[in-house]
């Protein structure tokens, strides 16, 4: 009976350990935790620190690089990914980095202090110090943001403020998307829009 008892300790602590391993290695998935290591490569990890990893049940550096429905080319980064304690299929990140270029070469740029990935729904919730920046010269900083189906919709809210090309502006809501499938991403302001041009700017 002690041996059958020891026997079943042993299946406790090893699923105890096992299933938030596996919890992890769904949600790694979406992202690319090697960067381009060869397979024959020894895993660059001691044995002490692989087992501070399982305990803590996070990964460092992970990143995501891939294509959205429209063709985006699309990067998530982040510092820490840790997996939420009630929910398998969500994971907290530290300072997170997100680009985003589209085929006719516009790139926008989002970071954040903290955000969290959603795998079921495929969205990425940013916040904290949440800045968006487009390579045609707009520059936002918000209170939030939601980051749709990789990148193919992205919403943030304010209060919103920012600068473009001779322009300041506020908000209290802004949206990034295509107004046709195939067309450009544009910008949206709506809530308490206030925007100030200057002309002598462009000059």
């Amino acid at each position: 009976m002690a041996r059958n008892g020891n026997t079943y300790s042993r299946v406790v602590w090893t699923l105890k350990i096992a299933l938030p391993v596996i919890a992890i290695l769904m949600l790694s998935s979406i992202f690319i935790l090697s960067r381009g290591v060869s397979t024959n490569t020894a895993i660059p990890f001691a044995e002490k620190e692989l087992e501070e990893r399982i305990r803590d049940q996070q990964v460092s550096n992970p990143f995501y690089t891939g294509k959205n429905e429209a063709g985006d080319d699309v990067r998530v980064a982040a510092e820490v990914m840790t997996r939420d304690p009630a929910q398998d299929d969500i994971a907290h990140l530290d300072v997170v980095n997100v680009k985003l270029t589209t085929p006719n070469d516009t790139k926008i740029y989002l970071s954040s202090n903290a955000g969290s990935f959603f795998r079921n729904e495929q969205k990425l919730y940013l916040e904290g110090d949440v800045f968006v920046e487009t390579s045609d010269g707009y520059t936002m900083k918000a209170t939030t943001a939601w980051v749709y189906d990789r990148g193919v919709h992205i919403v943030a809210t304010g209060p919103i403020h920012g600068t473009g090309p001779a322009t300041v502006l506020k908000a209290g809501h802004m949206e990034i998307k295509r107004q046709n499938k195939g067309g450009p991403m544009q910008i949206y302001f709506t809530q308490g829009v206030d925007i100030v041009y200057d002309p002598k700017k462009e000059e």
